[in-house]
């Protein structure tokens, strides 16, 4: 794991643990929801993205490095309120979309390992995360409300390698786990977050079918923090800005008709801006 992996892993950790102990003293507090807060998380929204993507992995001695900034967009939709007599339920359901080209500096596996020949060339990248989230919020004062939730999604990567020796190769896995989201309220309009989330990322899958390669991976981790802020311009109508990270690692495979997917690490920085309707 590298430095940077490690600091963020640790940042990550420190901060649900942080929400944890924040949950666990506001559960007596029978205060309301802040309202602006209710209409922030209470919406349909549809952004652009753009997205940098840092990609490596190491075999053989060797490396292989991807690289660059995607567009995309972003699709949510979430509710905060009474359900089933319980009150201050959070459901959300999260869908982000990121493709376009990625510099590929690294190697190409031949049949006979350690055969490795030196490749530089271009990576068509698509990238599609979901997410589902569940929670409760809790009241911490009037105008700071704390959201913890479990979560869990499923997310891929189509790795599209050109050039005489490219090829596709299609990646997939499952994330499970858990996250706090922290709304503030600055005025009756303005809600800034901050959320932090970890998981599992379980049942991975990589294949190449040009290759004749198809093996899983075992499970390894996944950590993800987010900044945001919604404007609430109407009742109906709101804007929203965010900034986010999310690392995760893919453990690696066995050898499979002369392959193999070696363990490897990828960072993920986005930023968006869209709109959002509220349905209160």
């Amino acid at each position: 794991m590298s430095r940077l992996a490690f600091i963020f892993r640790f940042l990550s950790v420190r901060f649900l643990l942080a929400m944890i102990g924040i949950v666990a003293w506001a559960d007596g507090v029978p205060a309301a929801l802040n309202p602006t807060v209710v209409a922030a998380e209470t919406r349909v929204a549809l952004g652009f993205v753009m997205q940098g993507t840092q990609y490596g992995e190491g075999f053989g001695g060797v490396s292989d490095r991807e690289s660059g900034m995607l567009p995309g967009f972003t699709a949510e939709a979430s509710r905060l309120g009474p359900l089933l007599g319980l009150p201050g339920i959070y459901s959300g359901l999260v869908y982000d979309f990121a493709g376009g080209p990625l510099s590929y500096n690294g190697f190409i596996q031949g049949h006979a390992v350690p055969r490795l020949s030196p490749y530089d060339s271009t990576d068509h990248a698509r990238f599609n995360t979901v997410e589902v989230r569940l929670g409760r919020a809790l009241t911490l004062s009037t105008v700071v409300d704390v959201v913890p939730f479990v979560a869990a999604g499923y997310q891929t990567w189509y790795r599209d390698v050109g050039g005489a020796g490219g090829y596709a190769e299609f990646y997939r896995a499952g994330i499970a786990g858990a996250g706090a989201r922290f709304d503030v309220a600055l005025s009756d309009r303005l809600v800034i977050s901050a959320t932090a989330a970890g998981f599992a990322v379980v049942r991975g899958r990589a294949s190449a079918p040009a290759l004749g390669f198809a093996a899983e991976f075992g499970t390894s981790g996944e950590e993800t923090v987010h900044l945001g802020a919604d404007w609430e311009l109407s009742n109906a109508l709101h804007l929203f800005a965010g900034l986010g990270v999310r690392h995760f690692n893919y453990a690696g495979s066995a050898l499979n008709n002369g392959f193999y997917e070696p363990p490897s690490s990828t960072l993920v920085v986005r930023s968006e801006v869209g709109v959002a309707f509220g349905f209160q």
